[in-house]
């Protein structure tokens, strides 16, 4: 399943990536910086590929999930901080869905 939603995310990112002045480079695969300290997205950048990464999720996965929400954003550690950490919340959001 992770690797689906990396898939997911990557297309999220590259499509947002063709309106970036400086575009991510995703050569540090999971470990790319996205957002916050050392990341390459603002917060327009970012609603951006989350709104994309919930329609993918949605066509791709039949999977419907709103990806931020007060815990992701008062978290200790920002589940959007890099690729990895993204995709791992990805998946903990659709395991809840799943078990839901």
């Amino acid at each position: 399943m992770k690797s689906r939603i990396l898939e997911i995310f990557y297309t999220a990112i590259r499509l947002e990536n063709q309106s970036l002045a400086h575009p991510i480079d995703l050569a540090a695969g999971e470990k790319t910086a996205l957002y916050g300290h050392g990341g390459a997205l603002d917060s327009m950048s970012l609603v951006s590929i989350v709104v994309e990464v919930e329609a993918l999720l949605e066509q791709q996965l039949d999977v419907r999930l709103t990806l931020v929400n007060d815990s992701a954003m008062s978290a200790v550690r920002s589940p959007f901080a890099t690729v990895g950490s993204f995709a791992n919340y990805i998946s903990k959001r659709c395991a809840e869905v799943e078990h839901g």
